[in-house]
């Protein structure tokens, strides 16, 4: 069961950036708070214009060390503390060590802990040692994908449980809302009257993303595919290059921060959506995508198999030569485009809010017994 009429603190690091964690940690406050409980957000740094909300934010501007001891200190008399990413673990283990906090912790594992993997340093290997500590303080552990439950089992040797990400009511009733149409829209023309083949991705672009994937893709199409376009959005450092080396190409489009309506916007003028990251753990882009009818090209990395379904809703590549191939296959075939639409859209619905209400609902029920 839910709880209600219950004092919360949500805990996120940094609330400045368009990170799909950030807006999932604003969902899961919201969703509370409509629930009749009293949630405060607490972060080191944010941003009201990118993330505006109704629930009340404190922001602390100190140095990190102070106001990891002004957050500490204000938690401790909430009863429930839900953190989202390190170092806020940190924060409130000491809420309850040094300020007697009798608060029930849970941590909401958005992404692989990479320093494990890491060459190792002096700084990373404390880190580790304190976090392994911690954990015997909290109470639970949630993942946001199997295959981040089988990482966090692997690394800390402990349990957790699957709260996997909510889908946006835009995106959701979506299919509801186009149920007339016959087949994938796309409402972009060239001046010539035909329809441009679009290749559109998005999301924040750090090492490990494999965004030369994206580049190397177009570069090996754009002679073969006529008025074949590119559209990327998310500002990044590891943009920067590809917008100097294309910006004289009026075929590759840089978007910087769209909201929910204008990622629809473009979602329905594309073709397909290339996922080529190596390193998440769960990507609402692809939902998203496939919630607006559009087919996926993936990495085959594990957790994007739980929610493949045979090869019929989107596609799971091994190598750039599989990333290209198939992208080809894909826009040069409405038939295929039109078939693999439909059964994303199945897919995508399943990720919806009554979904996200039972699981959260049974993880409260742990932590009461």
């Amino acid at each position: 069961m839910l709880p209600t009429n219950k004092k919360i603190a949500v805990l996120h690091p940094y609330v400045n950036k368009k990170w799909w964690a950030v807006n999932m940690m604003i969902y899961l406050s919201d969703f509370l708070s409509n629930n009749n409980n009293d949630v405060t957000f607490y972060t080191f740094s944010y941003d009201n214009t990118i993330f505006p909300m109704k629930n009340r934010v404190i922001s602390f501007n100190n140095s990190k060390l102070v106001s990891f001891f002004k957050i500490a200190y204000r938690i401790r008399d909430n009863d429930f503390i839900i953190i989202g990413n390190s170092p806020m673990h940190f924060v409130w283990v000491f809420s309850k060590i040094l300020f007697g906090s009798k608060a029930k912790l849970i941590w909401w594992h958005h992404h692989y802990p990479w320093y494990y993997g890491w060459n190792t340093n002096v700084n990373i290997l404390l880190k580790r040692f304190i976090e392994k500590i911690f954990l015997k303080h909290i109470d639970i552990v949630i993942a946001n994908s199997k295959y981040l439950q089988e990482s966090i089992k692997d690394i800390y040797k402990i349990d957790s449980k699957i709260l996997y990400p909510v889908l946006d009511n835009k995106f959701l009733n979506y299919n509801s809302e186009n149920k007339n149409k016959n087949d994938h829209p796309q409402p972009l023309l060239t001046k010539e009257g035909s329809r441009p083949k679009v290749i559109f991705t998005y999301g924040r672009w750090v090492f490990g993303k494999n965004i030369e994937l994206i580049f190397n893709t177009y570069e090996n199409l754009k002679n073969e595919i006529r008025e074949l376009v590119l559209i990327i959005w998310w500002e990044w450092d590891e943009l920067n290059k590809y917008k100097n080396k294309y910006k004289d190409d009026k075929n590759v489009v840089f978007l910087w921060i769209i909201d929910k309506d204008q990622i629809i916007k473009t979602l329905e003028k594309s073709t397909i959506v290339l996922f080529p990251s190596k390193i998440d753990s769960f990507w609402l882009v692809i939902l998203e995508s496939m919630s607006i009818w559009v087919p996926v090209l993936s990495y085959n990395i594990a957790w994007a198999k739980e929610i493949i379904k045979n090869w019929v809703n989107w596609y799971l590549l091994d190598s750039q030569k599989e990333f290209i191939d198939k992208t080809n296959e894909i826009l040069n075939n409405s038939s295929l485009q039109n078939s693999l639409s439909i059964a994303a859209i199945n897919t995508a619905s399943v990720f919806s809010i009554d979904s996200f209400k039972n699981q959260l609902s049974e993880i409260f029920d742990t932590i009461k017994n």
